[in-house]
């Protein structure tokens, strides 16, 4: 088998580090100790109370579950902390450690941790974005399109928990508010569309050594296009023409298939090989400002245009209250219908301050349904 560090996998401009920025190192996001449920964070130099956050996941072809240490610091993550983020590297599982979906049940542990700990770690959790090279792309683009879907999902014969039940804080939110793939092979059944590398030692042993044409459907449950819909955060796609490892094809591909899904995409096509190209970190940095803002201009709107959902039925920016109603069962629903969260209402409200911007249905226990925009 080809190894990973041999064709550069780990990413480029890794070598500089952050050591002169502010860090928490090694801390493990799943409570259980080991090594590969590890994380750093990096902080701007500029005091604050909070900050937004990009989570970045390194590039291995899934086959190392120690890459925190260089996770692109020299281009994403000083491009990162110097516009005023908190970055963070996390360890993830390798696939000799754990069949698909044990790779993105890690990633999404690491976003609920950071808002279980938003306090401490000084997180804004207005604003989680999540950026990934190579294998850590796919990750990345999983997270985009997998926010909302239902904790059980079935492909065919194949049934997946892609939320996965990792880590001490499963009640929180593991959404992300915009995703960043550099050269990631997103499209894993069709991973040799080009003229690259033949990824597939690597892949199959996500599944078992089962082959894409065995195992279609488990395949199609770890494909970022398999879960689109409109309430998807927006994408950027950065890939090399020359890239010898992942083709360009499968950048060229998610793209279309997240426009034709009706989700916000950009594309950036490069001369360049396989790797983060940093001449196009201050492209990712605009584009997650952009998005940034655009979500705090959605709250504020909606805020302002919807402030009674009924007599008695209130929205703020955080909370919806249910005044003189009592204790009531509630689902919280995208409008597709997939449950976002579910519980019992009492006079504190439900709380909202999670869930991505978008259009949501609330269902209460009567029978009640009423739609609107956060």
């Amino acid at each position: 088998m080809y190894s990973y560090a041999q064709y550069g996998f780990g990413g480029f401009g890794s070598n500089e580090n952050l050591n002169s920025y502010p860090s928490k190192k090694d801390i493990n996001y799943a409570g259980d100790g080991k090594s590969y449920h590890a994380m750093d964070v990096y902080y701007p130099k500029e005091a604050k109370d909070s900050y937004p956050v990009i989570i970045h996941i390194y590039g291995s072809a899934w086959s190392s579950n120690n890459g925190k240490g260089g996770a692109d610091l020299g281009t994403v993550g000083k491009a990162a902390v110097e516009a005023g983020y908190i970055f963070v590297t996390p360890n993830h599982r390798s696939n000799s450690d754990a069949q698909w979906p044990g790779q993105i049940n890690d990633i999404k542990a690491v976003a609920r941790y950071l808002r279980g700990n938003a306090e401490e770690l000084k997180v804004d959790t207005s604003f989680i974005a999540i950026s990934g090279f190579s294998s850590g792309g796919h990750l990345a683009t999983m997270m985009g399109t997998s926010r909302n879907v239902e904790k059980e999902y079935t492909v065919g014969s194949a049934t997946m928990d892609i939320e996965g039940s990792v880590g001490n804080f499963t009640e929180f939110s593991s959404s992300v508010d915009a995703v960043c793939d550099w050269s990631g092979p997103v499209i894993l059944d069709k991973v040799n569309c080009g003229n690259a590398m033949d990824l597939n030692s690597f892949i199959a042993p996500l599944f078992g050594n089962c082959s894409a044409s065995q195992c279609p459907d488990k395949y199609a449950l770890a494909t970022a296009v398999t879960f689109i819909d409109p309430s998807d955060p927006p994408y950027m796609i950065v890939h090399g023409s020359a890239d010898p490892i992942v083709a360009q094809c499968q950048s060229e591909m998610l793209y279309d298939e997240l426009k034709k899904g009706g989700v916000e995409c950009e594309y950036i096509p490069t001369g360049g090989q396989h790797g983060v190209s940093g001449d196009k970190c201050p492209d990712m940095i605009s584009f997650f400002n952009k998005a940034r803002e655009k979500k705090a201009e959605s709250i504020h709107t909606s805020n302002d245009n919807i402030n009674t959902l009924k007599t008695g039925i209130y929205l703020d920016e955080n909370k919806i209250f249910l005044a003189n109603n009592g204790r009531q069962s509630f689902s919280l629903m995208i409008v597709t219908g997939s449950v976002v969260c579910q519980g019992v209402a009492d006079d504190s409200g439900i709380d909202i301050s999670h869930l991505p911007s978008g259009i949501y249905i609330l269902r209460l226990e009567n029978e009640a349904v009423f739609k609107f925009s956060k």
